[in-house]
């Protein structure tokens, strides 16, 4: 733990905050018996493999794995860490929480964090102080060329990367910042020779990106002249990801509106805040993605998708909107006519043309059926049928059955099919994935039974042993005490199934009994609680005394022999190796009672 919390603390955030609700607030649930089915949120999938136990509070997803309890799911979903997780969770439930005790670690890191704060400001400064000197001259004629007015260019700080090699370098290292840090910033760079360093943005235009409290954790440069790419944006580093940040978000968030303009890059969203739009952010050079969408969800509920008119932008929106609507958004689409950006469009026809594009937005919906009508020629019966039976398939995606009826009505009109037989082809899609959905979740239930008797009646290696022993060890506190007088640390081959242990130890003395979701409470990174929640997701089947104590000694008897096999490979004295056969000899006779 890199941020400690009381224990006391910690579970009463998460009795406080129950699993489902929590997470039906991000994915929509249908329960099934006593666990919760929905399409997993951490990879694409169309039918549901993401389960939520309500009775032991973690989630479980067999497709790709994710698994954990309530602080892991809202790491994951709010790429946050264990403390920031807590609060959010601790806030949702007006839980007062005390000042956190800090790690070393911790500190070390947020000392970093400070430093890299600084250089990113201090690199910021120098870039625009070179932008008003000689060596800005190109960068200046490029700006004016853009009609990009002096007080936005220092609103947005905008400034240039010399040519020179070592230019920021040479003043970072004035300003008594190491080379070390430089290089954990990003901005500078070791040379292909490994000789030196240099400057990684070099003869650009420098666009400085801020996070949502307005500090900058990055850069992106254009090229002035020749030469590639012609958009660089800073590498991933402990501040900055372009998966996550959004351009501009700091001064759409200071608009307070809860609708923003989505556009596709730094120049659109600058010329739509200049000409009086300041509820507009843009996507760093990546298509747009669930990270994004959570960023922005903080301070939107509706979204305008404005990217480019060329096939390019519209495949860019039409991959945006479901990212967008599956993370709760009302979406309207609008393009600039001609293939144009809206940076010209705002530029040849001004910013009251420009209010025109926006309220004529559309819903998403209309968007997508006008791009798949480009594909069909409506007054070719077989055209119009293929186009109702996709424009079909679209409107059965829709929760609300309202819209549906509406745009049902619009595929109508536009194909002249009769609008009942467009609803019952609808409904008959809605009813066809309603059944799918549930057919998945029987099967998804069916391979968990069929798994669990397959670890009950057969040995399934070392890693179902070591789940076995930690599952049992969990149920009943006798089962642990025999078995910690029995088992090392080295009889574990993963340390975090060792840590479980100890765990599991700790929850017997301390509160007499093991409940799975506390248990993973005590791991707070995501990677390590998705093996601990593992062991609890499939449900072993009640045993009998004696196969109990079969089993135990089977699981046992496997993890020891697998250490003193790997012991004796790596012996290097005959003594070594004769000690080893009498430890696997003494080993045939253990059995162990409970």
């Amino acid at each position: 733990m890199v941020v400690r919390y009381p224990r006391e603390i910690v579970e009463e955030v998460r009795l406080q905050n129950d699993i489902v609700e929590v997470i039906s607030q991000y994915v929509p649930l249908k329960k099934k018996g006593g666990t919760y089915f929905g399409l997993c949120p951490f990879h694409n999938e169309k039918t549901p493999s993401f389960s939520v136990n309500s009775e032991k509070q973690f989630y479980y997803c067999f497709g790709c794995g994710a698994a954990g309890n309530v602080f892991g799911f809202v790491m994951e979903m709010e790429n946050c860490d264990f403390p920031e997780a807590l609060k959010k969770l601790a806030d949702r439930m007006h839980i007062a929480l005390p000042e956190p005790e800090k790690s070393g670690q911790a500190l070390a890191t947020e000392q970093l964090k400070a430093r890299l704060f600084e250089i990113h400001s201090v690199a910021g400064r120098f870039y625009h102080e070179v932008l008003q000197s000689d060596e800005g001259t190109i960068a200046r004629s490029y700006m004016e060329g853009r009609k990009l007015q002096p007080n936005i260019s220092r609103k947005f700080g905008l400034g240039y990367a010399p040519e020179r090699r070592g230019a920021l370098m040479e003043h970072l290292k004035e300003k008594g910042y190491s080379i070390q840090d430089m290089l954990q910033s990003g901005l500078v760079i070791e040379n292909k020779e490994k000789n030196g360093y240099h400057d990684r943005f070099r003869g650009r235009l420098m666009f400085p990106i801020f996070d949502p409290q307005g500090r900058v954790v990055g850069f992106g440069g254009r090229i002035i002249g020749k030469g590639e790419p012609k958009y660089l944006n800073s590498p991933e580093t402990i501040l900055f990801s372009k998966s996550r940040n959004l351009y501009g978000l700091n001064f759409a968030r200071a608009a307070r509106k809860k609708e923003l303009i989505l556009v596709e890059g730094y120049m659109d969203m600058i010329s739509l805040y200049q000409a009086g739009f300041h509820n507009v952010v843009a996507a760093l050079g990546t298509a747009f993605n669930q990270e994004h969408a959570r960023a922005l969800k903080k301070f939107a509920e509706d979204i305008i998708l404005l990217y480019d008119s060329d096939e390019a932008g519209t495949n860019a929106a039409l991959r945006a909107i479901p990212v967008l609507t599956a993370n709760g958004f009302r979406v309207r689409v609008t393009q600039v006519p001609d293939g144009k950006d809206p940076d010209d469009f705002i530029k040849q026809n001004g910013a009251v043309e420009f209010s025109k594009l926006l309220v004529n937005a559309v819903h998403y919906i209309s968007f997508e059926i006008a791009c798949i009508q480009k594909k069909y020629n409506l007054n070719n019966p077989e055209h119009r049928v293929r186009f109702a039976t996709e424009a079909a398939d679209i409107l059965s995606k829709l929760d609300n059955a309202i819209e549906r009826n509406v745009y049902a009505g619009e595929v109508s009109r536009m194909t002249g099919v009769e609008e009942g037989a467009i609803r019952s082809e609808i409904d008959k899609r809605v009813q066809k994935e309603d059944m799918a959905f549930q057919n998945e979740a029987e099967k998804r239930r069916q391979m968990n039974q069929k798994a669990s008797d397959v670890i009950h009646h057969r040995e399934k290696g070392l890693m179902e042993a070591q789940r076995s022993i930690l599952y049992y060890c969990a149920s009943e506190q006798k089962i642990y005490e025999k078995l910690v007088s029995v088992l090392e640390k080295e009889d574990f081959t993963e340390e975090i199934y060792y840590r479980v242990f100890q765990a599991i130890g700790q929850l017997w003395r301390d509160v007499g009994n093991v409940f799975p979701a506390e248990l993973v409470s005590f791991f707070e990174n995501g990677a390590e609680q998705k093996p601990v929640t593992e062991i609890f997701a499939i449900q072993l089947p009640a045993q009998s005394k004696e196969d109990l104590q079969k089993a135990m000694n089977e699981a046992v008897k496997l993890l020891k022999r697998t250490k003193i096999d790997k012991l004796t490979a790596a012996a290097a004295t005959v003594e070594e190796i004769q000690r080893l056969v009498e430890a696997k000899r003494m080993l045939d006779s253990l059995y162990i009672t409970i």
